[in-house]
């Protein structure tokens, strides 16, 4: 499998000199995302096919990028310096919502140089094409102005995979695989046994645990109930009754004793 610069690169080169509508279709439709409606092109289309390429080249995130070249700025950092094989390098970058361009590195040069492959480019309708055309000296990829765009060359966006030996797909492949031979191996197999029994023991410890306190709780409640039946029954307190007082006729109090008043 070669690395996801060199499989960005192949996938650019074999579409130069198309447009955004034809002559081929790709996955079954014409053009490149949104690139093609009503066989024309649909809109400014460098970010288009730049987001394109590297969704074929298998890049992780792709779902950041958007059909504006700014876009990719968003994706990952924006390098200054030291361009890659399969980057997408920035034109007029505002820092924030615009660029004007965007293209992808296909080659970087011993003297810094590079060679890139852009959509929308040349023609009224926009091109793929590769710059310069021949590839053969490239240009210069320092930042800021460009001699050979006439614009500022804001920086360099690598894709998440950049200098990863394998996919996405080949390192679930492998993990797939090491488990499978590990667990063809007996020692492997009885660890992670032993761990699974070691888990469940302590699991059954605690439910183990929690029955006895609930043993103990019970056996504590019935000791109570014994002690109660076996002590004597608590003698009441004596109370005083309270006192009636004693009826009287009317006047006693004051000495009368309640007979008639002599004649």
């Amino acid at each position: 499998m070669k690395p996801i610069g060199a499989r960005i690169a192949a996938l650019a080169e074999a579409e130069v000199g198309n447009t955004p509508c034809g002559p081929n279709k790709v996955d079954g439709q014409p053009g490149y995302s949104r690139s093609c409606i009503n066989h024309r092109k649909r809109e400014a289309w460098c970010a288009d096919f730049a987001k394109w390429v590297w969704v074929h080249a298998g890049v992780l995130n792709e779902d950041i990028l958007g059909p504006a070249a700014a876009s990719f700025a968003k994706y990952g950092p924006l390098r200054l310096s030291n361009p890659k094989v399969g980057d997408a390098v920035l034109f007029n970058y505002n820092g924030t919502d615009r660029a004007d361009h965007v293209a992808i590195v296909v080659r970087v040069l011993a003297d810094g140089n590079i060679v890139s492959i852009g959509g929308n480019e040349r023609t009224p309708d926009g091109e793929v094409a590769r710059d310069p055309k021949d590839g053969a000296n490239g240009y210069s990829g320092a930042i800021g102005k460009s001699s050979y765009w006439g614009m500022q060359i804001s920086g360099y966006v690598s894709p998440v995979e950049d200098d990863m030996p394998y996919t996405r797909k080949d390192i679930i492949g492998m993990v797939k695989n090491g488990v499978e031979e590990e667990l063809r191996a007996g020692n492997t197999k009885q660890e992670i046994l032993n761990l699974v029994k070691q888990g469940v023991a302590a699991e059954l410890g605690a439910v183990h645990a929690q029955e006895a306190l609930s043993g103990l709780a019970r056996q504590l409640t019935d000791l109570t109930i014994l002690v109660n039946k076996a002590l004597p029954p608590t003698t009441p307190p004596v109370t005083t009754p309270p006192v009636t007082p004693t009826a009287t006729t009317p006047g006693a109090a004051d000495g009368s004793g309640g007979a008639a008043p002599p004649a």
